[in-house]
């Protein structure tokens, strides 16, 4: 849907000038141009004029959750330029509770596993990304679980209100290396075994992630596309895991991201 109102509005833009201006075809480029830059412009705007509707629907509203994955789609093919490979998309479950944890290269991240995982997901951003202009907004009609490093306190407060979200059956995207540590190695750095409490404590099924080819986003765009890898692994149960410690749950997942991102090496 977004990607058909970029298009279409890109297309028409360029159309108008040109008739309008009446010029000759040597201008088509420029008017190209232009039509791409108003194409953005509208596409954005129709996004942001929702986010309030959105905030205020119920989690799993059907429309929300198509616009957002549409959103994902437009991201990934128009702005990050990316060209996607999913692998294993078949160990998706279709219901339940279930936590998804993937390495962090790059900001177009969330977006990639928001398209990779076929059902509706919410995340674990820092506190800070709530500042950006309708990051809150967005961020809040999904459930998000906001991490804030300087408190405790509030962190402990979302997670309590992000466990009623998976036990409500929202796959809850979580990426354990606590940011961006090295946009140049493509390995996962060590990892926060904070991160896994929440999916003990939901007591939620877990699904280990690969993201391989995203450090190369910032070489590459705008000029150049970028392939971008996804490996969905198989599903690790609650009941097999439910006795672990969280440093031992967080090394497994570790080595098993990690092996698929070096196994080409």
């Amino acid at each position: 849907m977004i990607s058909a109102l970029f298009i279409i509005s890109s297309l028409a833009f360029t159309y108008l000038l040109h008739i309008i201006t009446n010029t000759n075809y040597y201008f088509i480029p420029l008017w190209l141009i232009a039509g791409v830059i108003l194409g953005y412009l509208i596409t954005l705007l129709f996004v942001i004029v929702q986010l309030p509707i959105f905030k205020k629907t119920k989690l799993f509203n059907k429309y929300k959750i198509y616009t957002y994955r549409s959103v994902a789609y437009f991201l990934n093919r128009y702005v990050f330029r990316l060209r996607l490979e999913i692998v294993g998309r078949e160990n998706v479950p279709k219901s339940g509770r279930l936590t998804v944890y993937a390495n962090h290269k790059s900001y177009a991240d969330p977006v990639i596993v928001m398209e990779a995982i076929n059902r509706p997901t919410s995340y674990t951003p820092k506190s800070g990304v709530y500042k950006f202009p309708f990051m809150h907004e967005m961020l809040a009609s999904l459930g998000s679980f906001p991490i804030d490093r300087s408190s405790d306190r509030n962190t402990a407060r979302a997670m309590v209100e992000a466990i009623k979200v998976v036990k409500q059956g929202m796959a809850m995207v979580i990426f354990p290396e606590g940011g961006i540590k090295d946009r140049n190695d493509i390995k996962m750095v060590a990892m926060r075994a904070g991160a896994y409490r929440l999916g003990v404590k939901a007591e939620a099924d877990l699904l280990p992630v690969s993201i391989d080819g995203s450090i190369m986003i910032k070489h590459n765009v705008p000029f150049k596309r970028t392939k971008i890898k996804v490996t969905i692994h198989e599903l690790i149960k609650y009941e097999d895991i439910k006795g672990l410690k969280t440093s031992d749950l967080a090394d497994r997942v570790f080595h098993i991201i990690n092996e698929e991102l070096t196994k080409n090496d």
